[in-house]
């Protein structure tokens, strides 16, 4: 089976340049585009299902791109992005002004740096595990349309890799990641921000 990840297209808050992660800022023009975009490359891939963040950013993201593959997406929580507390909606140069050594660190870290009042990368692997294990048991080629968080989150789990590798990871908007999964190997990454 075959499980694509693709990041939510681009979206106000993406413009507005701030710190979010549950505010739900809707798709720009361009995002819009993104997705549609992106649902005409995936024609012909053979999709059987697509699961995505309740938020609106991926859940218009994944309507747009399965209108063109003849599926209907399937909303799960467990996909949604990391809580960002405190700083949820905060404007994303002026708290690095403020509290740097806070913005610096969950930049560099942020597996192990948690926002204040916001949610862990423990707590994110706990609801996104089972999203990921649902996926595998149907063994159907899967479409997973969320945010950057989230989906360096999954990918990590699927590849079993080390929580800081997720620190480094970039989903670009507008393409999709591929993950190869065989019965009796390893899950594979077949391809990355195609």
């Amino acid at each position: 089976m075959r499980i694509l990840l693709t990041r939510h297209g681009e979206s106000e808050g993406n413009v507005r340049r701030v710190l979010y992660g549950r505010t739900d800022y809707p798709l720009t023009e361009k995002g819009r585009g993104q997705a549609l975009s992106l649902g005409e490359r995936l024609r012909g891939e053979g999709l059987c299902r697509c699961l995505s963040s309740p938020l609106s950013r991926a859940a218009e993201t994944a309507r747009l791109v399965t209108d063109k593959l003849g599926l209907a997406p399937e909303l799960r929580e467990g996909l949604a992005e990391q809580h960002m507390g405190e700083l949820e909606d905060a404007d994303f140069e002026d708290m690095l002004r403020r509290q740097p050594e806070l913005i610096g660190g969950m930049l560099a870290h942020w597996s192990r740096v948690v926002p204040p009042g916001g949610e862990s990368f423990e707590e994110m692997k706990g609801r996104i595990a089972p999203v990921l294990d649902e996926i595998l048991a149907s063994g159907e080629d899967t479409l997973i349309v969320a945010h950057n968080g989230s989906l360096s989150v999954a990918l990590g789990l699927l590849l079993d890799w080390p929580d800081e590798v997720s620190e480094a990871l970039i989903f670009e908007q507008g393409r999709w990641t591929e993950v190869s999964v065989r019965e009796g190997l390893r899950p594979r990454l077949a391809c990355f921000n195609r």
